[in-house]
């Protein structure tokens, strides 16, 4: 019962901070607004709690990204300029060792963030990332940048799941995951 009086008298707050003054007439049509807000969407507590963000966790990834951001468009700034292309794209399906929702979300929006590189496709059953990247030279190395942004995406979030065993795979243009 208190949060509901913690939430109306929040909504009364707001709704004196709307109308500019505070008056008798105020208080009262805010207390109706209020408590009509609570009876047409009543406050439902999950039944799954979602991530713990760990506030060094975040700063990590936060500065991973920003360090990625600065050499992925030069490198794509350079394809694009250069008379020769030594593009060489493909996709790398990547299986989340600790998979959850949020960790796949966040990983998927990050890679998005990145030049060079997109998100084709997400799966949460199986964890499956799929990654286009630009200039795929290197398969290993591409895999260990998924494998680290993973760490620091569950270092952000927290593990959420079990941990299935399996391998990566490549698919290559012409050929299927």
């Amino acid at each position: 019962m208190r949060a509901a009086a913690r939430r109306a008298t929040l909504l009364v707050a707001f709704w004196l901070l709307a109308w500019g003054q505070v008056s008798v007439a105020n208080i009262a049509s805010g207390i109706v607004v209020a408590a009509g807000l609570l009876v047409a969407f009543p406050p439902h507590r999950r039944a799954v709690s979602g991530p713990s963000i760990s506030p060094l966790g975040t700063a990590r990834l936060v500065l991973y990204v920003l360090g990625q951001l600065v050499p992925s468009n030069v490198l794509v700034a350079r394809e694009i300029l250069s008379r020769r292309s030594r593009i060489r794209t493909g996709v790398l399906a990547y299986t989340l060792k600790q998979p959850s929702d949020a960790v796949l979300s966040l990983m998927a929006h990050v890679i998005a963030l990145t030049p060079g590189t997109m998100t084709v496709e997400a799966t949460s059953d199986p964890p499956v990332l799929y990654v286009h990247f630009l200039l795929l030279d290197d398969l290993a190395s591409a895999r260990r940048t998924v494998a680290h942004l993973e760490r620091l995406a569950v270092a952000a979030l927290g593990p959420q799941g079990p941990r299935p065993q399996s391998d990566d795979t490549v698919v290559t243009p012409g050929s299927t995951p």
